[in-house]
């Protein structure tokens, strides 16, 4: 986990790494180098809300920091009303994986066991005081210089990164890494179902559509540094822009093979019936969340660029028909 520093006044945090001991004495050992403590740090900017980048703010403020935390007014809440199932979203995680036809034993198997593992360990984070949500475009000022917030969402509602026009550097958090292509999210939203959608869908964040559209904007951007979260400095942004775009093109053209198999001989395809085929040798107990949110997502761009068609079978399971030329319908499969 790389953490930034950033020298100006106010003396502030680019994320912060978990809550452990060892963090701490990494971190501690770091500002020692450069001549200042951690009750010096006056602000702190988490590109998303997640463990590792959210997790020291509170070890921040116990030893005496006059802090402020800014993040995004889409991740604020989960930082200030933290929590490891809030983190890991079991209830809403299931209920989307069980309407995309995900076996409910298995999902509550899952959610068990996830319980057991989360409780048997101290929290990497612990909730915390935002002091500034912030939205696309704003300016967080220094003495000599200044970064502008741009919303990048997918990995989290609320993820940013941080441009500097001057010297072309991009503070990506976990959008775009050195040595990994980010999962994204998706959850159900607070309201009632869209009267438009034919088949009666809750609101959703739905992460990869938000995150390959985070990617497209900034692939016209002058960057010449990127400043990651994970995996180095990188120099080539264009290039790791584009290698992440093609990381999911590639997993969206396999869902949308995988859906047209299966149609052809049952007529539609949930995502639960593309994971089976997708990763026939995983365990689903153990490897099936993160991997069914992808197809999920993959489904999601399928159906917004007009490659494949929404159903809902007569036992509510959501699926899919390949080749989408009208509206969503429902069906009695």
């Amino acid at each position: 986990m790389q953490v930034y520093v950033v020298e100006g006044d106010p003396l502030t945090l680019i994320d912060t790494g978990v809550r452990r001991d060892n963090a701490r004495a990494a971190l501690e050992r770091a500002f020692e180098e450069l001549g200042v403590e951690l009750s010096d740090v006056r602000r702190v900017v988490l590109t998303h809300y997640h463990t590792d980048h959210m997790g020291q703010v509170a070890t921040l403020r116990e030893a005496g920091a006059d802090v402020e935390v800014w993040v995004h007014e889409d991740d604020a809440e989960d930082v200030e009303f933290f929590s490891v199932e809030r983190e890991e979203r079991i209830e809403t995680s299931n209920a989307l994986f069980r309407e995309h036809g995900a076996p409910r034993d298995l999902l509550e198997r899952q959610a068990e066991r996830i319980r057991r593992e989360i409780h048997g360990v101290p929290p990497l984070a612990a909730p915390t005081r935002v002091d500034r949500p912030l939205r696309d475009g704003e300016r967080i000022p220094f003495k000599d210089f200044e970064l502008e917030v741009l919303h990048a969402p997918g990995h989290t509602a609320g993820h940013i990164v941080l441009a500097e026009e001057a010297t072309g550097t991009l503070l990506t958090g976990d959008h775009l890494m050195g040595n990994a292509v980010p999962f994204t999210e998706s959850f159900y939203l607070p309201g009632l179902p869209d009267p438009s959608d034919a088949i009666g869908r809750r609101p959703r964040f739905r992460g990869l559509p938000a995150y390959l559209a985070s990617l497209r904007r900034l692939r016209g951007g002058s960057f010449r540094t990127i400043l990651p979260a994970h995996g180095g400095i990188l120099d080539r942004p264009a290039r790791v822009i584009d290698e992440a775009l093609l990381f999911y093109e590639v997993r969206v053209q396999r869902v949308e093979r995988i859906v047209a198999r299966i149609a052809a001989e049952h007529g539609d395809a949930s995502a639960w019936d593309v994971w089976r085929e997708l990763f026939p040798k995983l365990d689903p107990d153990t490897q099936m969340r993160t991997r069914m949110v992808m197809v999920i997502g993959a489904l999601d761009v399928l159906e917004d660029e007009g490659r494949a068609r929404p159903i809902r079978r007569g036992d509510g399971t959501i699926a899919f028909r390949p080749d989408a030329r009208q509206r969503p319908l429902s069906s009695s499969r």
